[in-house]
């Protein structure tokens, strides 16, 4: 390796490029490139994430009519900006403290400061929730906020007592000799000396803060939806080109924010920073002057935590105006992180929307209040295959909202014909199949191959069905739960395993793709809207179920949004192109191979354990 070094302090850079300057560049370009890519590909025409189809400023447009991720980045923003305030006045005031004392087991202390650092998210996040279970607290925004400085306080002890660690005891002893009191002393000169640390203590405090998605999952409630959690659940679908572009806005602002720091830092006037100050504060406040606020009066509000895209906001509008009511969205994206924050309790929601397995967790175990049929006149629509089915005898607890089904998603042109599940373990497609990140469902697929039941709890039968599993895992690509649509339509794979409705909207951009339902069957699933027993608005609450059973209201919702509607008399009120597509309305005998994923109790462990030890092995 050779460096160009000059004479005078100049830079090793200089004239012809050395091989340093190159492994640097190298350094720079692939700590940057994620971020680069994501800019650019915010204006990008096509919504998939890896083929440019030309610029736009559309999905920006988009973004400021939308109202659920404008809402999200405010959240995220609000919780930010408090959590940031109070961490770093906490931490600054622990660091002085650790700083001039010397407490009795000072070592004990320190290691204390430090655990929440080290502990991982998940143990803080489910030991946070237990914490709030048990004080009775609503999860909420003041939830989040509480967590959030709790995770982060640590964080700004450490940079703050890395400052004053250089801090020059004598200058403030010489200012309070000369008659300055403590409180003088520290904003007239311990305060501006350790600025820096301060400074960068509050920006990792907020960018921590901005960026957490586990911890704010578990303790999130009634309108403090995150953006982290936001985007999380909208990769079930997709991610949209609308998060580059928040995404995007979002450095912006930050990097103004930044250089207007540096700026400070550096110590140039406050009229210099001033201008990136404000066009940084005026991005920021974007979703506050766009959004609509997520308070308001309970009264005439309905908290509907649901799957994201799973309901239009124009649907949500007409409910809002005939009710003379507002929704309140919270989105979620597993049946598992749902069914922990309502175990939990004193989670204020009015609607939720389980899949079957889930309606029968929480009908057994009590959290969802019996519905009153008087009020629901439109449960006539619904199609009874769908009805009185075991997860809730009788509907008491549900009403069925969206099903759907889980097969192989092909291309015809590359694979020819497929009709079972034989076609994902052929070596002739090796590195060219996908298999879902779901345990039930790989399993779950094995199982139906050997002809076995999908929710068997025979342990030989799910070691058989882990076994060629692993057999098989040298021919997967990748295993994907999340753009597996995406990734079939890009044609890095040509056969995916996945769900109806995600298949059935490539379908369209590509006539060589194709979905099938094994002959050996598949999984079909049911999600439901249903009443919590604790809703603080049960009369709306059921007023909104009836409201989705109407036949047209159904249509608009399945036209939308592209799964499968149980709604009878919604189905001639849809487009042909709909109404006739195998992929969303399977036939009669298709729907025979098709069997419920259910409850396994106990026996999920092994699920886990045997898709765990899949997915790690080499």
């Amino acid at each position: 390796m050779r460096v160009r070094a000059e004479a005078g302090g100049s830079s090793p850079f200089r004239g012809r490029p050395t091989v340093l300057a190159l492994f640097s560049v190298g350094i720079y370009l692939f700590l940057y490139a994620p971020i680069l890519v994501l800019v650019v590909f915010s204006f990008n025409r096509g919504r998939l994430t890896a083929t440019w189809e030309g610029f736009t400023f559309d999905w920006y447009r988009k973004l400021l009519g939308d109202a659920q991720i404008l809402g999200a980045l405010r959240n995220s923003l609000i919780v930010g900006l408090v959590a940031t305030a109070l961490a770093t006045a906490i931490g600054t005031a622990a660091a002085l403290a650790f700083h001039r004392h010397r407490f009795r087991r000072q070592a004990a202390l320190d290691a204390l400061v430090i655990l929440p650092i080290v502990v991982p998210e998940i143990v803080l996040a489910s030991s946070l929730l237990l914490l709030f279970a048990a004080l009775g607290l609503r999860l909420g925004y003041l939830t989040v906020i509480l967590a959030h400085l709790g995770f982060s306080v640590s964080y700004a002890v450490v940079v703050v007592r890395a400052r004053l660690a250089g801090l020059d005891r004598s200058l403030e002893e010489a200012a309070m000799d000369l008659g300055a009191g403590p409180g003088r002393t520290f904003f007239r000169v311990t305060l501006p000396l350790i600025a820096p640390g301060v400074l960068a203590a509050a920006l990792l405090v907020f960018a921590l803060s901005i960026d957490d998605y586990v911890i704010t999952s578990f303790v999130a409630g009634v309108g403090s939806t995150t953006l982290p959690i936001q985007i999380y659940s909208m990769v079930r679908s997709g991610i949209s080109p609308e998060i580059n572009a928040v995404s995007a806005l979002l450095l912006v602002a930050t990097s103004l924010l930044l250089y207007a720091a540096h700026r400070l830092e550096r110590g140039r006037g406050a009229r210099e920073a001033l201008p990136p100050v404000l066009l940084g504060l005026l991005v920021l406040a974007a979703p506050f002057l766009l959004g609509r606020p997520a308070g308001g009066g309970e009264e005439g509000v309905l908290n509907l935590y649901i799957w994201s895209n799973y309901i239009a906001p124009e649907t949500l509008a007409r409910f809002e105006e005939r009710a003379h009511a507002r929704v309140r969205v919270d989105v979620y994206d597993t049946n598992e992180a749902l069914l922990a924050k309502v175990q939990a309790g004193n989670v204020g929601y009015d609607v939720l929307c389980p899949s079957n397995y889930v309606v029968d967790i929480l009908r057994k175990q009590g959290f969802l209040r019996a519905l009153d049929r008087s009020a629901l006149p439109h449960l006539a629509n619904i199609d009874p295959r769908f009805l009185n089915r075991d997860y809730d005898p009788g509907n008491r607890h549900s009403v069925p909202y969206f099903w759907g089904t889980c097969g192989i998603g092909y291309n015809r042109k590359r694979v020819g014909a497929v009709d079972s599940w034989a076609a994902l373990w052929d070596r002739r497609f090796a590195g060219r199949i996908l298999m879902l990140d779901d345990p039930r469902e790989t399993l779950g697929a094995a199982l139906k191959w050997r002809g076995k039941s999908l929710n068997s709890q025979d342990p030989e039968a799910l070691g058989m069905a882990a076994r060629l599993l692993l057999a098989q895992k040298p021919l997967v690509k990748t295993y994907d739960s999340a753009n597996y649509h995406d990734v079939l339509l890009s044609g890095d794979v040509w056969l995916a395993q996945g769900w109806n409705g995600q298949f059935a909207k490539v379908m369209a951009h590509d006539p060589d793709l194709d979905y099938v339902i094994p002959k050996e069957g598949g999984s079909l699933f049911i999600d439901n809207l249903v009443i919590p027993a604790s809703a603080p608005h049960p009369v709306l609450a059921h007023a909104f179920l009836d409201f989705t059973l109407e036949a047209e209201i159904a249509a608009e919702i399945c036209r939308t949004m592209g799964y499968s509607t149980p709604n009878r008399a919604a189905i001639p009120l849809l487009p042909p192109e709909v109404r006739t597509n195998p992929a969303i309305f399977p036939g009669e005998d298709v729907l025979a191979r098709l069997e419920l994923i259910e409850d396994l109790g106990e026996t999920t462990v092994l699920y886990d354990r045997l898709w765990t030890e899949v997915k790690t092995s080499r």
